[in-house]
């Protein structure tokens, strides 16, 4: 009987399995052979590690990792402190009051992304946009949002945490709520005051959905390619051209599929590398 339930088991995610395969290790497989062949319209002809040795000789890899890394930057930044900060401002408030306002900050995540470009593009357009007429109006300088290298990944960010702050600040408050009050009243009756509280009772106690937070957010820095491309197109001067944006770029505009391939492993190493040190910090946190 306990083998006939394994084989219908196993019947039941047959279907999940298949796509898994098709949709995701399929591709790898075939991005992996790809990364050893120069690949033309007419044919593919074998070049082993030439496309390998050729990555550390181009700027685009440097430059989609810094870009990418900014990115990050942005990502941990709001998600893990912003967010945290939030949480902790909600938790003093009322109930009812605080879960209209977690309402309120998990809105912009039900936007889709193009109609917040599309939005945001409006503001940050120069001259004419929404932002710059504000400037004007107060008799300040306009602002290039877009137009200028050292502000054009950050005002990207901006955009991009504001639609993802509020899932991370959910899922703080949803743990902060979960602590036990008499822990928090004990530690206030032995005379903490409120930071020693946050640092050293909230802060560990909502380490786990933290180190949740950190994997998704590095996953999701080096994912980073519809915001740059609609955009700015990954301009001024390749200044918000992150890795994924890099291996779009060389494989359908330098068509240079077996270079973009070779840039798809060393991503793939990269997060794979990240993963296995974050596991290894939930292991050890867990013990």
């Amino acid at each position: 009987m306990s083998k006939r339930r394994g084989w219908w088991g196993l019947l039941f995610v047959a279907p999940a399995l298949l796509a898994l395969f098709v949709y995701f290790l399929l591709p790898i497989i075939y991005s992996g052979n790809l990364s050893f062949y120069k690949v033309e319209l007419t044919g593919r002809s074998w070049v082993g590690l030439d496309n390998y040795l050729a990555l550390g000789e181009q700027d685009q890899l440097w430059n989609g990792i810094r870009v990418s890394a900014k990115f990050l930057t942005a990502y941990l930044f709001f998600n893990i402190v912003v967010a945290y900060l939030l949480a902790i401002g909600l938790s003093k408030l009322s109930p009812r009051f605080c879960g209209v306002m977690l309402t309120y900050y998990h809105i912009p995540c039900l936007i889709s992304a193009i109609s917040s470009i599309a939005v945001w593009r409006w503001l940050y357009r120069y001259p004419g946009g929404g932002l710059n007429e504000i400037l004007e109006a107060l008799h300040l300088p306009t602002i290039m949002f877009l137009g200028n290298p050292r502000i054009a990944v950050w005002a990207i960010c901006f955009v991009m945490m504001g639609g993802m702050v509020g899932s991370s600040t959910v899922l703080y408050a949803a743990t902060i709520g979960q602590v036990n009050k008499e822990l928090l009243a004990a530690a206030r009756l032995d005379g903490a005051n409120e930071w020693q509280v946050i640092w050293y009772i909230l802060t560990p106690l909502t380490q786990p959905v933290r180190i949740y937070i950190l994997i998704a957010n590095l996953i999701g820095a080096m994912n980073v390619w519809e915001h740059p491309f609609f955009f700015t197109g990954g301009g001024p001067f390749g200044s918000t051209r992150t890795m994924m944006f890099e291996i779009y770029y060389t494989a359908f505009v330098k068509h240079r599929f077996g270079l973009a391939s070779a840039l798809t492993m060393v991503m793939m190493g990269i997060a794979l590398g990240i993963g296995a040190v974050s596991m290894r910090r939930v292991r050890s946190y867990l013990g």
